[in-house]
């Protein structure tokens, strides 16, 4: 029993100390940050530092083959379609979650969610390859309103009922 009380004692003080100095965690998060943004390379891949390098770097990593087919998609398609491969690809090795030097320029395009950011860059790499448009602004205001929406919805989705009212008919007027 003694063992038993001193190993969970020890487990509840490596848990306790884990999580450490909430402010020092911040510190150091704050500190990993502005190291990430400043690298050209993260764990020994090439970080883009705007959308011209993205296209660089997405026709350097992909077969000639894939980029048509990339191409022939619609925009929408493009913007979902390989979300959960190249997108989350991007999403990873670019840093999206703990800051790159390409998220601080996809921060000044007013794009803060990796979600965000990974159609945004989809959405262009499809325009710069079927030559069209490449004015960031609709397309950031488009994910910006769809985000907006989405949060909407998810708040009514959790919002509590206060009251619900039902009737029953007893007869449909004009009716039989």
């Amino acid at each position: 029993m003694r063992t038993l009380l001193f190993s969970l004692l020890s487990l509840l003080s490596l848990a306790i100390s884990a999580q450490g100095d909430p402010a020092a965690t911040e510190e150091q998060y704050e500190s990993s940050y502005e190291w990430r943004v400043r690298q050209e390379r993260l764990f020994e891949v090439y970080i883009p530092k705007d959308l011209g390098e993205v296209f660089n770097q997405l026709n350097q990593l992909s077969e000639t083959s894939g980029r048509e087919n990339f191409r022939r998609l619609s925009e929408q398609e493009a913007a979902t379609k390989p979300f959960f491969g190249l997108g989350r690809w991007m999403s990873h090795n670019w840093g999206f979650y703990g800051g790159s030097r390409l998220t601080a320029y996809l921060n000044q395009l007013n794009l803060y969610h990796p979600d965000d950011m990974t159609r945004f860059l989809l959405v262009m790499y499809h325009r710069h390859l079927n030559k069209k448009n490449l004015d960031p602004r609709p397309v950031v205001e488009g994910l910006l309103k769809l985000r907006r929406e989405q949060e909407q919805q998810r708040i009514l989705e959790g919002g509590e009922i206060i009251h619900q009212e039902s009737r029953i008919l007893d007869s449909i007027p004009g009716g039989n």
